[in-house]
């Protein structure tokens, strides 16, 4: 079955698939031929300068020469950065938030952008970095704040700092200010601009090393370390930065607010070739091990690791699962067989052949700088062997099927009818084995920016599945519901397309033998067909009302079915949707009671201290500060809090937010000195872990200034905790 149409109708006026500029690239890339000339006349009859500004688009793409290699990557990070997509590039220059003075655009991406800037007070120079508002949905500003609070764990002088963080009501975008490195250059460009030898640029790893290994001590993965995120100034310290993909440790199935199953996360080019499979359960402090080697090689050989040249994106990722990073020594001779056995070690295709941590890479690095033996071993061709038995069982056990097959169906050539009998039957059992390995084969590329090409992959799966096995088959019906997936996620989403998927599966389930309407992935299609009407109904410029009503129905007849299943997802979603649901409607009861609920699932599966039951339990809190229910609010934040001690996040955002709430809430509760105690605290972590002069301040300062006037000291409360002058996120 093909494809549902790629026609434009309606999709300008319903904000649809041709909103921008990249959406659109990301989609016509992945087209060729009569496909491509198609989408490009049916857009331009519905919207001529977007189709005009695309034209242009494909063809730089054309003339690209990526420092990657990879097709359109160039292109798309080109048109990202334009002031025609994204806003003006000096969108926030000359202005003051949160008491930095915010000045000249120092460089930019595809979410975010870094200004240099000045804080008033103390006064410094700092780096100022911003996600952009069109880009900032939820889950990219949850990624923002977790970048923040991560890096305000580690303090370690090869780390650059975190001074403030916060929220700009007046411009809506998050912010972040960080450490100046002056005179910054990224480690390699650093050392060929300074000349320097081997032994120097082995220095400048290890003190990455060292800044890496304290970031995994407090538990916290970087995931999207490259050179460009290792800086070194003037004063020749290097400096790591951008945690902006990082994920906590702590979280007991590998998951965390950062990140989601089926998402790929890091940088190609240095990229482990776990991370290419979209498990987060996959990835450990042995994926960042892998990272610093395929850096330590560039300085090395003066190289690249790895080249991408004329692939494209999809192509890629299956490279980096399956190709060698090489021995630097193949490129600079210089090096010897040591730092080859280093870098091998580092960057060996198997974690369990790796460096077990960062210390221990760094170790080797410097038994290296002291001319004594390493540890480090290159593996032989037969210990790859087994690694890659290892890495892909299946697929190991397909090939040796498909070899007996191929000698089974050469020597049935001799045999005329029961011959052509028993040809048939392998056929279909090859068959069957094949797209058993196609499944998990295209689920590894996961749901990424480059959605696009992860849809074409898995809708020629599908095709191919149809006519081999037929629509009603449960490799099709897999593969439909991995498309409806597909189009929930990365550029170019369509959650109608995801809808319509979404029913194909379900339909199709409904008539396969032994599965039927009732079967886990006929109910998980139906959960899709929800979230997709949910996406729909908070894009939709009319009939969101009439959508979000559909929504809440679809969510309610599912909830008696799936709460009874252990899957977080599927059970603590809904029930968290409904929630917000009631809450917009101003039924706060049932707000709370579906809140609740889903608190007691993600509790009893997850544990109390996942950060997805904080995050729940901080809405039930919102919810009851609203209804004024202010004991059962105390005993919530409360148990949050010792929650949040517990696990040695006592100075993040969400904990300073827990503890000026508990203040506000005794305060109501008739309790000022309690009250008074805990705001002044309050004010003391938001001055240390969020910024001197944040606006988070004032709020707490308001609340000391009741807490004082209901003790009859009103004089002290306007002498001690008068308003700050400069305000940033001050929101409860």
């Amino acid at each position: 079955m093909a494809e549902p149409s790629h026609r434009v109708e309606g999709n300008a006026s319903r904000g649809g698939g041709f909103e921008s500029l990249d959406k659109a690239f990301m989609r016509a890339i992945a087209l060729e031929g009569r496909e491509r000339e198609r989408y490009m006349a049916e857009l331009a009859a519905a919207n001529p300068g977007l189709a005009a500004r695309l034209a242009g688009l494909l063809a730089a793409d054309a003339m690209q020469d990526s420092g990657s290699g990879i097709l359109g990557e160039d292109a798309l990070i080109a048109v990202r950065a334009s002031a025609g997509v994204g806003g003006d590039a000096g969108l926030l220059t000359g202005r003051t938030i949160g008491g930095f003075a915010v000045g000249d655009l120092i460089g930019q991406g595809g979410s975010g952008a870094v200004y240099r800037a000045r804080q008033l007070r103390p006064a410094r120079s700092v780096a100022f970095k911003a996600l952009r508002p069109e880009v900032a949905g939820a889950k990219a500003r949850r990624r923002f704040e977790l970048e923040a609070e991560h890096m305000g764990l580690v303090s370690h002088p090869n780390i650059a700092a975190v001074h403030a963080a916060g929220f700009d009501e007046e411009t809506r975008v998050s912010w972040m200010a960080t450490e100046f490195v002056d005179g910054a250059r990224s480690i390699v460009r650093h050392a060929e601009e300074n000349g320097l030898g081997l032994l120097a640029r082995l220095e400048l790893l290890r003190a990455a090393c060292a800044a890496v290994a304290a970031a995994h001590a407090k538990g916290v993965l970087h995931r999207d370390i490259k050179p460009s995120n290792m800086l070194v100034g003037t004063d020749g310290v290097v400096k790591v930065i951008d945690f902006g993909l990082s994920r906590a440790l702590a979280t007991p199935d590998g998951r965390s607010l950062a990140t989601e199953t089926g998402e790929i996360i890091g940088t190609l080019l240095y990229m482990a070739p776990e991370q290419c499979t979209g498990d987060p359960r996959a990835i450990d402090v042995r994926s960042d091990v892998f990272a610093l080697g395929a850096v330590l090689y560039e300085l090395l050989a003066g190289a690249q690791p790895r080249c991408f040249e004329g692939m494209a994106l999809h192509a890629a990722i299956l490279s980096v699962a399956e190709r060698d990073v090489p021995r630097p020594s193949l490129r600079n001779p210089a090096v010897e067989g040591d730092l080859d056995a280093i870098v091998g070690m580092a960057c060996a295709r198997e974690p369990q052949s790796r460096y077990a941590s960062v210390q221990e890479l760094s170790d080797d690095i410097g038994r290296a700088i002291a001319g004594e033996p390493v540890r480090a071993r290159v593996p032989g061709p037969w210990r790859k062997f087994r690694a890659w038995t290892r890495r892909e069982p299946r697929l190991a056990a397909a090939v040796g099927v498909a070899v007996l097959a191929t000698v089974g169906l050469v020597a049935a050539t001799g045999v005329y009818a029961a011959g052509k009998r028993q040809e048939a039957r392998r056929a279909s059992e090859i068959s069957r084995r094949v797209y058993e390995q196609l499944v998990p084969a295209a689920a590894k590329l996961g749901l990424t920016e480059d959605a696009p090409s992860v849809r074409e992959i898995d809708l020629a799966a599908y095709e191919l599945s149809v006519l081999l096995n037929g629509v009603d088959h449960e490799v099709s019906a897999r593969l439909a519901l991995k498309l409806a997936f597909d189009w929930l996620k990365g550029i170019g989403y369509d959650p109608a397309r995801s809808e319509e998927w979404a029913r194909i599966a379900e339909d199709s389930l409904s008539r396969v033998p032994g599965l039927g309407p009732s079967s886990s992935m006929a109910i998980e299609a139906r959960c899709v067909r929800a979230w997709a009407v949910v996406a729909q109904a908070a894009i939709a410029r009319e009939g969101a009302a009439e959508l979000t009503e559909q929504a809440r129905r679809m969510l309610l007849e599912l909830l008696p079915i799936v709460e009874q299943r252990d899957d977080v997802d599927l059970a603590s979603d809904c029930l968290g949707t409904l929630g917000e649901f009631a809450e917009a409607a101003g039924d706060l009861d049932l707000a709370a009671e579906y809140y609740l609920r889903a608190i007691t699932r993600s509790t009893r599966i997850r544990g109390a201290s996942d950060e997805t039951v904080v995050q729940t339990r901080s809405y039930l809190v919102d919810t009851l500060r609203r209804q004024e229910r202010w004991p059962e609010a105390l005993a919530e934040l409360e148990a949050l809090l010792d929650v949040q001690r517990e696990h040695e996040r006592g100075f993040s955002p969400w904990t300073i937010r827990f503890a000026m709430q508990r203040g506000e809430v005794l305060l109501r509760l008739g309790e000022p000195v309690a009250a008074e105690l805990q705001l002044v605290e309050a004010d003391a972590l938001v001055r240390d872990h969020i910024g001197e002069n944040h606006g988070m301040r004032n709020r707490v300062r308001a609340y000391l200034r009741e807490a004082l006037v209901a003790q009859g000291r009103s004089a002290d409360a306007e002498r001690l905790w008068r308003d700050l002058p400069l305000n940033g996120d001050a929101r409860p």
